[in-house]
């Protein structure tokens, strides 16, 4: 399949910062689901793909000391408005030393990059043994190509084949006028999603979905590095 640039993101920041406001406005908001899952805390929290800074608002009122870190300077540029610190680097090698976070925390991004699974590992080799790493994306099972977007009814959704298809959708009918019909989006099945924080040697500790309507559209994982 057709391959997206490396920081897809650039050219989007005032458009998207504007677009999701709502990600951190209110209890019911995926960046309150995502600083709730990750907990209080006061050590470093490294913010993978942090964009804007949106997700970082809600993990400092948690009491984490945040670093951003996104590989679109765009993002950055507005992303360093909330972060104390931010890093300009690629989630699938961060430039950052093995086991030096306490914990770590990311928002919709495995529709994002082209292999989630090295992220996650590289997640895993800076935490510190006993961190924690918090995500929430979009639920594969019920977010995708293969099924009617959620806004379309709330009574019934149409399925069509294709779930374990895993790879990137562009162009799709499924898409409306937002972020995803800008810059495509990576279906990865759910087995390929948890498979991923298995193989980093991490331990799921909490899975929890979310999202109103006729399905939850959100997907929740904690998991935490063993204790050496």
């Amino acid at each position: 399949m057709k391959t997206a640039p490396s920081a897809r993101y650039d050219g989007l920041a005032d458009w998207y910062d504007e677009a999701f406001q709502d990600y951190a406005a209110s209890a019911a908001s995926p960046g309150s689901y995502l600083a709730a899952l990750l907990g209080p805390g006061a050590g470093r929290c490294l913010d993978v793909a942090c964009g804007t800074g949106l997700s970082a608002l809600l993990l400092r009122q948690a009491g984490h000391t945040v670093v951003g870190l996104d590989i679109s300077a765009d993002q950055l540029r507005i992303g360093r408005t909330r972060c104390p610190r931010v890093v300009r680097g690629d989630a699938v090698k961060l430039p950052i030393a093995s086991a030096s976070l306490e914990c770590a925390a990311a928002m919709f991004l495995h529709t994002d990059i082209d292999d989630f699974a090295p992220a996650v590992a590289e997640v895993a080799r800076v935490l510190q043994p006993g961190g924690v790493f918090a995500y929430l994306g979009v639920h594969p099972c019920f977010v995708g190509h293969h099924i009617d977007s959620p806004t379309k009814s709330d009574i019934q959704l149409r399925l069509t084949p294709g779930y374990l298809e895993a790879g990137w959708m562009f162009d799709s009918e499924h898409f409306g006028p937002g972020v995803r019909s800008r810059i495509g989006a990576r279906h990865v099945p759910l087995a390929e999603l948890l498979t991923a924080f298995v193989r980093a040697g991490l331990t799921l500790d909490v899975v929890a979905e979310h999202g109103d309507g006729i399905i939850p559209w959100m997907l929740a994982l904690r998991a935490k590095k063993p204790q050496s």
